[in-house]
């Protein structure tokens, strides 16, 4: 049918979906009631020339289409391959092609080659290529012709990938428009089928539905941009992020499985690539770029400075972290942004107390980084946050190492984030090694290290000792590792003394009630400073409350009142001055927002220079409750007071853990001084039975 261009995609329309009324057809294509009935005439008159019946429209605005029309038509889905000769362009789509051919030609285009193509007059093409001239400058691209190069678009690559998935938008509605983008294009049927098969595949894997319109002009898209960059055709903007960093989620997987068997793509334009396949529209505005690097950055300064603030600790070498945070934000950047989802069996199975309620403390801080990506961060992402921030404050304590350790390092080629998870758990599994670095496979063989053991995710060529593990090791994969290890050290050491020796000496001369946990407390003992901060038993909770840091207020009470009474028995075991419990009412003259863990439990601190001379809590049950400046009822308030950072995170650990348990409710309900201990002794027994 020779229709005009929007006569013809309002022909279209009917066609995929006859059930449409004639108040939605006008509504999507802005048309008034008198150009909907022009537009049916013309589509009747083309109609009758093809000896098919007309379509008639009732009174009620839905219209009657005869099972010929659909059927000759096929309901508007054209079958790859099929003739094209029959249809006569409007000049905007002869302007399109045009655009479609110097975007995906492979060969020398001149005017005479868009002659023969479109098989109209020189004069029409000049005509045309005017057209072409003035749609692409208004995406600061230029139509340019030489003697050696024939036709072609000069300008950035980005916005010639941006007209070139319009263009095929716009020409995949036209009435056989796949086939004629197949034909101009060059693309071969049998390998948009590929393509089609494949991105059908990330369906299935992702659960997702893509639209009728981009199933049909994705695979399209991608060959055309795959066939660009390989020619060198590049985009000039990095996305900063290494492509195998993405490899921590499904999402990255499953894209991977549309182009592993293309070559001669560089890492940027698979990301490009990736990206594409993974969200509607790709824009400039979505790569990272230096400027979004600086706000991410002020948006993490913000966040260690709030987990500084609600863990009352000072981190050093904060300058060191936040660059840290900033390599592993890269590809987290995206994850974000585009929703790909962590392969959360890691974060899952990894639920150490002490991580746990650092993950929490990480939680409550992060506030800077959901305003900065405008939506709530994923567990999941802030879980491996706070191994970094946990991992920083073990290193960054003075630490001794005796000269005759063994050093190791990891070689992960997975994201950062599972590196990371993989080291945190090798620190923790072989205390009596020192784990230098960790990095991919290809870092590895750029440089040669001098160490005595190396870790990795997969088989490595090279003459160290190497100890293959998986990126997540089970309770009995850990044991086999940990004694495959320690042989390998015997045969350097003989001497070596080593926590299975003296369980296996023990285990000679008496019967062992609990193996497992006496075989943990040796490992306990083995273990060096930095491998212990966030584990080992300082004061509990059930330690320090007891007597009168306990008290519970049945009345009315003021917040300044609250704080004066739990700060008297701190004075009295002389952990604090005076001046601390003023500074708190000057800081807080209600409890903020920092202050309130898990919307459960206040816990008013301040900085040590403030009055605290050692380390002590006092707990408060407000049985009417305190308001805090964000208009909640808190009934639990628990006093801090700290003279030393490592001293004290394992009571918030505690207390991050108490707010999100059900014992706390059980503690609120309690009358008396008796039944709050025995609430904290519950709990106490449940917090490290877990550890």
């Amino acid at each position: 049918m020779n229709l005009e261009e929007r006569t013809n995609q309002i022909f279209v329309e009917l066609i995929n979906n006859p059930q449409i009324t004639s108040k939605t057809l006008c509504e999507k294509f802005d048309l008034t009631r008198g150009q909907l009935n022009y537009a049916l005439k013309k589509i009747n008159d083309s109609l009758l020339d093809e000896k098919l019946s007309e379509i008639k429209r009732t009174k009620n605005g839905h219209f009657l289409i005869a099972s010929e029309i659909l059927s000759n038509y096929k309901g508007g889905d054209e079958q790859l391959g099929e003739s094209t000769e029959s249809y006569v362009f409007s000049g905007k789509e002869r302007a399109a092609i045009i655009e479609l051919m110097l975007l995906s030609k492979e060969d020398y285009l001149s005017l005479n080659h868009f002659i023969d193509e479109l098989k109209v007059s020189r004069n029409t093409v000049l005509r045309d290529l005017k057209e072409v001239t003035q749609e692409l400058q208004q995406s600061q691209l230029d139509l340019k012709y030489t003697r050696q190069k024939g036709y072609f678009i000069q300008g950035d690559e980005w916005n010639k990938r941006n007209v070139l998935s319009n263009l095929l938008n716009n020409l995949a509605v036209m009435y056989n428009g796949i086939n004629f983008i197949s034909q101009f294009a060059n693309i071969n049927p049998q390998q948009i089928e590929v393509f089609r098969k494949r991105v059908e595949l990330v369906e299935e894997e992702l659960r997702v539905q893509f639209t009728d319109e981009r199933l049909k002009t994705l695979p399209l898209l991608i060959i055309l941009v795959i066939r660009r960059a390989q020619k060198g055709k590049l985009i000039s903007y990095s996305f900063k992020v290494n492509y195998r960093e993405l490899a921590d989620t499904k999402e990255y997987l499953a894209a991977d499985r549309v182009i592993w068997d293309v070559d001669g793509l560089t890492e940027n334009e698979r990301v490009y690539l990736t990206m594409l396949l993974l969200t509607t529209n790709l824009s400039r505005g979505d790569i990272l770029s230096v400027k979004e690097i600086n706000k991410m950055r002020e948006a993490l300064e913000k966040v260690i400075a709030n987990f500084e603030r609600i863990a009352s600790v000072n981190l050093e070498e904060k300058e060191k972290l936040l660059e840290r945070l900033l390599v592993h934000m890269r590809p987290a950047y995206y994850r974000i942004k585009y929703h790909l989802n962590l392969q959360t069996r890691f974060y899952q199975e990894n639920k150490d107390a002490n991580l746990f309620s650092l993950f929490y403390l990480v939680k409550e801080a992060g506030g800077p980084l959901e305003a900065y990506f405008d939506q709530p961060i994923p567990d999941a992402e802030l879980f491996f946050i706070s191994l970094f921030i946990g991992s920083h404050i073990v290193e960054s304590s003075e630490i001794v190492h005796p000269e005759n350790r063994k050093q190791a390092i990891i070689v992960c080629p997975n994201g950062i984030s599972i590196a990371v998870l993989l080291e945190n758990t090798l620190k923790n599994l072989l205390p009596e090694i020192d784990f230098v670095t960790s990095m991919s496979a290809r870092e590895f063989y750029r440089k040669d290290y001098n160490v005595d053991f190396i870790f990795s995710a997969v088989p490595l060529k090279t003459e160290k000792k190497v100890f293959v593990v998986n990126n997540f090791l089970s309770e009995q994969e850990k044991r086999q590792l940990r004694e495959r290890v320690l042989r390998s050290m015997a045969i350097i050491q003989t001497e070596i003394v080593t926590p299975e020796k003296i369980l296996a000496v023990v285990k000679k001369y008496t019967t062992i009630e609990n193996e497992a946990g006496l075989y943990e407390e040796l490992l306990d003992l083995f273990a060096p400073k930095e491998t212990r901060i966030l584990e080992k038993k300082r004061p509990h909770l059930i330690d320090l409350l007891k007597g009168e840091t306990i008290q519970i207020f049945e009345e009315t009470i003021s917040w300044s009142e609250v704080l004066d009474a739990l700060a008297y028995p701190l004075e009295r075991q002389q952990i604090i001055t005076t001046d601390y419990v003023q500074t708190l009412k000057k800081e807080m003259p209600v409890p903020p927002a920092y202050t309130i863990l898990r919307h459960k439990i206040a816990l008013p601190h301040t900085v040590t220079e403030a009055g605290a001379i050692g380390v002590g809590i006092s707990l408060g049950l407000v049985k009417k409750g305190i308001l805090t400046e964000d208009g909640k009822r808190i009934h639990t308030v628990i006093l801090l007071a700290s003279n030393d950072k490592e001293e004290h995170l394992d009571l918030i650990f505690e207390m991050m853990s108490l707010a999100g348990g059900d014992e706390l409710t059980k503690l609120e309900k309690a009358t008396t001084k008796e039944e709050i201990r025995e609430s904290l002794s519950n709990f106490n027994d449940e917090y490290w039975r877990a550890k």
